[in-house]
């Protein structure tokens, strides 16, 4: 008899990844590619959707070939990726640039101030379900309108990145709810593209794709992509969603009291809600299962740390070519011999600016570096200033009278116990890791799944599945230290706006 299994393929931001999983959540096979982020121009962030399809055609044949072998089915194929990227397809399903903004470029971040101030109404805001932004698909799709006219007019249809693969793979231009919230463009009263947000926009509505639940099967594999990825033609692709929400949805982020901190390139704290919150600082998607997300986004977490480690920490890099260990673990050996608080030294983790909660035009800034700080503060007080970011979520949604008991965490960062335990800290929630974790891979599996009629629905099949791991309690002896750190936080990032705002005049986003 066939095994059966679901493939999940995810398109990230640093590399794109499929799984192949058999029915009780186990990977059985997992391949990953490499991708480029190309930043131009300071304030843009590109990639070539033609990469996102090659490495994703070179993972599903590894993952099939090493995983299910010639006896094995695929029941269903689901695609999750990273969110809000712009992809212009033609007539023919054509694609028209091989440089599409993704979810971090801010080129748009004049455009938005300029409709705050003059196209806001009450009336638009109300109908929205988040307050506008740079990273919306909306405004991405605007400033093409502008700047790039022809590119507009000849364009068909507007994709994201996990729907630009499932084109590929069913001919089928079709979203789902959580990549439609995150265009400013979807009503939330009746979850349809609203024609006045598009209006307020000046957008053609025939260039959206339709709408369709997360878990509903949307095509079928064609002939020619079943012979370039190795699935049997006619296997069902259900919608999918954006990696955060199913991310979420393999947390088990599916009820109130439930929060989890995501820490990859990007990091948000996102808290489960029925409906959006009003309230203008936050952020709100629709969930790949029925209710809404509240969050606050770090659009440079992991990343910050990163760049930190790719550009001040040689000396980390070498010895982890030589030993095998990886340069994370050696930054977390130094970081972990700084004092909590690291000294002073505050960082902000703005390098690709901010969403709501201050200016796009904002940049990374270590404060109150001294001569005393050496590179384990330095990783430490990044670590933090991520953390403390995010507590401004937390603080915000808890205060309009929605409890969280806990915070879970995922991502890479989670991998480090010393960031889980300053989350504890800082958040002063009992923080969950995972015992195995696979993200939005099992989250979109899960969607699959759904649409293969292996589980009944997304929420009950998670809770199923879901293990969780070790938990980091608040330490009460750093209590007040941090509080201290996170008052300052807050009076140092308003006190930064009206230079921020006077710093992004002189660059060219537009």
């Amino acid at each position: 008899m066939a095994k059966e299994y679901l493939l999940a393929i995810d398109i990230g931001t640093e590399s794109s990844r499929a799984s192949l999983l058999d029915l009780e959540g186990g990977v059985v096979a997992t391949h990953c590619r490499p991708l480029e982020l190309r930043i131009p121009r300071p304030g843009w962030a590109e990639q070539d959707p033609l990469q996102w399809w090659a490495t994703t055609l070179e993972n599903v044949r590894s993952v099939i070939e090493e995983g299910a072998g010639p006896s094995g089915r695929v029941l269903a194929v689901g695609v999750s990726g990273q969110m809000h990227g712009t992809v212009p397809l033609g007539p023919g399903g054509e694609l028209l640039s091989r440089s599409v903004q993704l979810w971090c470029d801010k080129r748009c971040a004049s455009l938005v101030s300029e409709f705050v101030s003059h196209r806001m109404t009450p009336a638009v805001r109300r109908l929205s379900s988040t307050p506008p932004a740079p990273a919306w698909l909306g405004f991405k799709i605007r400033w093409l309108q502008l700047h790039e006219a022809d590119l507009y007019q000849r364009t068909w249809k507007f994709l994201v990145p996990k729907d630009f693969i499932n084109f590929q793979l069913t001919g089928i231009a079709a979203t789902d709810p959580s990549e439609a919230s995150g265009s400013f463009l979807l009503g939330v009263s009746d979850g349809r593209w609203s024609n006045e947000l598009l209006e307020s926009l000046e957008l053609d509505p025939c260039k959206l794709p339709d709408i369709h639940p997360s878990s509903s099967v949307i095509g079928h594999v064609t002939t020619s992509a079943a012979r370039s990825t190795g699935i049997l033609q006619g296997t069902p692709v259900v919608a999918g969603g954006g990696d955060m929400l199913c991310a979420l949805l393999a947390a088990g982020v599916t009820q109130s009291g439930r929060a989890c901190d995501i820490t990859g390139t990007s990091s948000h704290l996102s808290i489960y809600a029925g409906t959006p919150s009003t309230d203008l600082r936050m952020m709100n998607l629709h969930h790949v299962v029925p209710g809404w997300i509240t969050f606050g986004i770090v659009d440079s977490a992991g990343g910050a740390l990163k760049w930190f480690k790719d550009t001040l920490c040689q000396e980390e890099i070498r010895t982890s070519r030589e030993t095998g260990c990886s340069p994370y673990a050696l930054l977390d050996e130094r970081a972990a011999e700084a004092p909590p608080g690291s000294e002073g030294l505050i960082f902000f983790p703005y390098l690709f600016g901010e969403r709501t909660m201050g200016s796009p035009h904002a940049r990374g800034v270590f404060f109150g570096l001294t001569p005393q700080h050496g590179k384990g503060a330095l990783a430490r007080a990044i670590m933090e200033g991520v953390t403390l970011e995010l507590r401004r979520t937390l603080e915000i949604v808890e205060a309009t009278g929605n409890r969280v008991d806990e915070v879970r965490t995922t991502g890479g960062g989670a991998r480090s116990q010393l960031w889980s335990q300053i989350k504890a800290d800082i958040y002063q929630k009992p923080v969950v890791t995972f015992e195995t974790y696979e993200g939005s891979i099992f989250g979109v599996a899960l969607l699959a799944g759904i649409g293969a009629d292996v589980y009944p629905d997304a929420r009950s099949g998670a809770e199923r599945l879901i293990r969780l791991g070790q938990v980091f309690q608040p330490d009460p002896t750093v209590r007040a230290r941090y509080d201290t750190q996170f008052e300052m936080y807050k009076q140092l990032h308003d006190a930064m706006q009206e230079s921020f705002a006077r710093y992004g005049d002189t660059l060219p986003f537009d």
